[in-house]
């Protein structure tokens, strides 16, 4: 059953036609990367980065890993050829509350996010906007 919500959606859509661009957030365990090893393929996600980076979107990965494993994971998302802009910062001023138009994370409604994201992506891409 798809998560389609009208109203996030147009606010999404809405900051999109203002702004012409998007601050895409994502988290890496268990959004981008198979965090427990249970086989799940995150390959649509990481799609739909790749297209909002394109699209010249923001990326900004928020993670609670710090230090040698931070530096871990930016190896894999550049073997993997995961983009990111950012990693732990907010894109508009210094504070440690994140901004972002949208974020992809596990703990956060991944699957409804995934697809308003999609949706516009897909409308940008077909200049239905």
């Amino acid at each position: 059953m798809d998560v389609f919500n009208f109203d996030f959606y147009e606010r999404l859509r809405k900051d999109y036609q203002q702004h012409r661009s998007l601050f895409v957030a994502y988290d890496y365990d268990n959004t981008v990367f198979d965090y427990h090893n249970q086989g799940i393929d995150y390959g649509k996600i990481i799609d739909l980065l790749r297209v909002c980076k394109l699209l010249g979107f923001t990326l900004i990965l928020f993670t609670g890993n710090e230090g040698e494993q931070l530096e871990t994971i930016k190896l894999d998302l550049m073997k993997k050829g995961i983009p990111y802009d950012l990693i732990n910062e907010n894109p508009l001023m210094k504070t440690r509350k994140p901004y972002y138009n949208i974020l992809l994370d596990d703990r956060a409604g991944l699957k409804e996010a995934y697809i308003n994201l999609k949706k516009l992506t897909d409308e940008i891409q077909n200049k239905q906007i």
